[in-house]
């Protein structure tokens, strides 16, 4: 009974693992570029039970029977890993030329105080020197590895184009390309606040990221879905929580009556 207890508790640590998830999901459903998570679960070893102590008489004598096994018995599960979902949301317009979308492969190169970090949400804007930056105000960088500089924030205004290779180009004059790059395992990217970064290797300049200009990548988050999988989660955790009542009751009703002397 005393397994029963720690194998229903850790079902429902799972499910608060995975309610925290699917939650925080369901939170940033409408941030641009943002990639859901899912819970990758695994089960502890299992233990194989048999029945003993079985015996029979053989001419006369008691000898006793071996072993019968009965099968396998789950000790619990647990979480192995949180994965995310890389694949492209919904581009959607916004009509602000500032505004950037990825339609093939690729993420847009942040340069923070921690060093380069990659985001598929190209909500951009210029700042007072001119400099072409994130909503938070860490600027874009070049394919050159510099921030993008526009000399005239009102002529930029009006004139500020993006190709689909990433070049900017302002008087039909080429100022700077936008530095896309990908990665060949993306399970090496990891979320960081805001952004992503990468936990090891290295990546690769895209030459065609299909850049879309006044359009903005949308999460790949689907609300409904996400609310039938928080519902599933909850009620999986009350099931688990009733397994431990049963189990509290079974070991209240083995003191006060089996082991009971009177």
């Amino acid at each position: 009974m005393i397994k029963g207890l720690y194998t229903a508790a850790s079902g429902m640590m799972l499910q608060m693992n995975k309610q925290d998830v699917v939650a925080n999901n369901i939170a940033n459903v409408n941030t641009g570029g943002y990639k859901k998570d899912s819970v990758i679960c695994q089960s502890f070893p299992a233990m194989l039970i048999s029945r003993v102590g079985e015996s029979r008489e053989i001419d006369g004598k008691e000898e006793m029977l071996p072993p019968v096994i009965i099968g396998s018995l789950g000790t619990g599960a647990v979480v192995r890993d949180i994965v995310t979902d890389h694949s492209q949301g919904n581009i959607a317009p916004t009509n602000n030329p500032a505004d950037l979308a990825i339609s093939n492969e690729g993420y847009f190169v942040i340069l923070t105080p921690q060093g380069e970090r990659f985001t598929r949400d190209g909500s951009f804007k210029i700042n007072n020197e001119g400099i072409l930056v994130t909503n938070q105000g860490q600027p874009v960088l070049s394919a050159d590895n510099e921030t993008i500089q526009i000399l005239d924030v009102d002529q930029a205004a009006r004139g500020f184009d993006v190709d689909k290779n990433g070049r900017i180009i302002i008087n039909n004059q080429e100022m700077a390309r936008l530095k896309i790059v990908d990665f060949a395992d993306k399970r090496q990217l990891e979320k960081e606040g805001a952004w992503l970064r990468v936990k090891e290797g290295g990546y690769t300049q895209v030459d065609n990221p299909g850049i879309v200009q006044g359009y903005l990548e949308q999460s790949n988050v689907n609300a409904v879905k996400e609310m039938v999988n928080l519902i599933n989660v909850v009620r999986a955790y009350e099931s688990c929580q009733k397994v431990v009542q049963a189990e509290d009751e079974l070991l209240g009703i083995a003191i006060d009556k089996v082991g009971s002397i009177s």
